[in-house]
């Protein structure tokens, strides 16, 4: 991981024995994998890896490293990961979000406050969570995401979760929209609190945009875009090669 004696530029935090990591602000539509191969190219390194998947439909900061830095991506990021997602009351869709060819609007009743804060708070104090279908968890061989969007159902285990955080930032009662923030370590999935609130409030309720903006310790706003990157990387690599004070006196 990054430490005190890491250098930091613009998206890009050096390590000191070689290698550095990438915080990209991923644009939706894109996969992780597809950030991956744009980053390799821009850079000239074909040793990159990514720190925790985001799928197509998620924005938000992706980690990327390069070098040395992509022995530390197979124990994940210390910290966890905090999202912000939006939903949607009254949307059925089977994969429980709005990337999806099957999502029906169904007309629902007005939901006050008081209501979603409570069903919120009892996920919150669950141990157990059973991951969605649009997850990299694989299944029989099969990654659970392309089993969703194919419109296979596959049955899953409850698994231990670590949710630190499950907080209502706003709600519109009038069109049943909520925008909540949801932090945590590994297997805590936003789908599937959406998925339980439906439940909960007995109700469809599908996610329609979805945005991580911490990871361990970094944050979206270190991140840059995949278009800023290239000058990004120039910077950086025009400072590794300039000459230090002690050589140049």
């Amino acid at each position: 991981m990054a430490d005190s004696e890491d250098a930091s530029y613009r998206g890009i935090v050096s390590l000191p024995d070689g290698g550095a990591w990438i915080l990209i602000d991923k644009p939706v539509g894109k996969t992780s994998f597809n950030v991956v191969a744009i980053v390799r190219r821009i850079i000239g390194e074909k040793k990159v890896g990514h720190a925790g998947t985001l799928d197509p439909m998620a924005t938000g900061l992706l980690v990327i490293g390069y070098g040395k830095a992509t022995k530390l991506l197979t124990g994940g990021l210390a910290g966890g990961k905090t999202y912000e997602a939006t939903a949607k009351i009254g949307l059925a869709s089977p994969t429980h979000d709005t990337d999806s060819e099957q999502v029906v609007e169904v007309a629902a009743p007005k939901i006050d406050r008081a209501k979603i804060k409570s069903a919120l708070m009892q996920i919150a104090e669950r141990s157990k969570q059973t991951p969605p279908l649009v997850s990299a968890i694989k299944l029989q061989g099969q990654p659970l995401h392309k089993v969703a969007r194919e419109g296979w159902w596959l049955p899953r285990d409850a698994r231990p979760v670590d949710m630190e955080e499950l907080i209502l930032l706003d709600y519109v009662e009038e069109l049943g929209e909520l925008k909540i923030r949801v932090s945590g370590g590994g297997g805590t999935y936003v789908r599937s609190i959406v998925r339980d609130l439906g439940i909960s409030l007995g109700l469809p309720v599908a996610m329609t945009e979805l945005r991580r903006t911490k990871a361990g310790e970094f944050s979206v706003d270190q991140a840059v875009s995949l278009d800023e990157l290239p000058q990004c990387w120039e910077e950086f690599q025009q400072d590794l090669d300039a000459p230090s004070d002690d050589l140049t006196g």
